[in-house]
């Protein structure tokens, strides 16, 4: 978590910096600064676990028995950005994905503390969260509407915890990758955007490429 600050805190200088040292004067007729919120669409491990119950249907190999539980977290984005010129911004973007998948562990048979023969059932849950230094290279300069290519790498948090009924599970070594997929790894998106005036301070945005999303839209407020 310290990591996470620190680096919230060296993007936001980097981005500030980069904003007082250009050269390029803006126009007092566009807004200098832009906050977007969106949620994101296509997502291939959402896709998965949302169909985890008819894939695992009828295989007598799968670790499950039987899938009980294939939720999804919300999918959704919050970017900042500041103009470096005419045809350039620099901002941060922060992405929130999670899935929750569980089911009844095959042969997986205890006996409880008052002697009940019972199943064993597991639920993993699974959340990416990720801030990435976002740089935009605008095509046009239309305040009405814009088409824009985005590039940002940063950090991604992974968090994974398991909740199980099985005393047998519990602290068992049962998923020993737990460690190595709970560890920051490093983020990256590249986008192609259109974005589009509502009113004067009020816009929307379309965003598809390489996300947590292939397809991410939302609204926008510039300033």
């Amino acid at each position: 978590m310290k990591k996470l600050f620190a680096l919230i805190a060296v993007m936001g200088y980097l981005t500030s910096s980069l904003s007082a040292q250009t050269e390029t004067p803006m126009s007092s007729e566009g807004s200098q600064h832009n906050i977007m919120l969106g949620a994101g669409a296509v997502n291939g491990l959402y896709i998965i676990v949302k169909n985890a119950d008819k894939i695992q249907s009828g295989d007598t190999t799968s670790f499950f028995a039987g899938i009980t539980t294939n939720s999804v977290k919300p999918l959704y984005f919050i970017k900042y950005e500041s103009k470096l010129g005419k045809r350039h911004t620099l901002g941060l973007n922060f992405a929130n994905s999670g899935i929750v998948i569980g089911g009844i562990v095959r042969d997986s048979f205890f006996l409880t503390d008052q002697g009940v023969l019972t199943q064993a059932n597991l639920d993993v849950t699974y959340r990416s969260r990720s801030l990435n230094l976002r740089y935009n290279y605008l095509f046009n300069t239309s305040e009405a509407f814009q088409v824009y290519w985005g590039l940002g790498i940063g950090i991604r948090g992974n968090s994974i915890s398991v909740k199980t009924n099985s005393p047998n599970m519990k602290n068992s070594g049962l998923l020993p990758d737990l460690p190595l997929v709970s560890m920051p790894t490093m983020g990256f998106e590249s986008t192609l955007g259109f974005r589009g005036k509502i009113q004067e301070h009020l816009g929307w945005y379309a965003e598809m490429g390489i996300s947590k999303a292939v397809f991410q839209a939302g609204l926008s407020y510039r300033f």
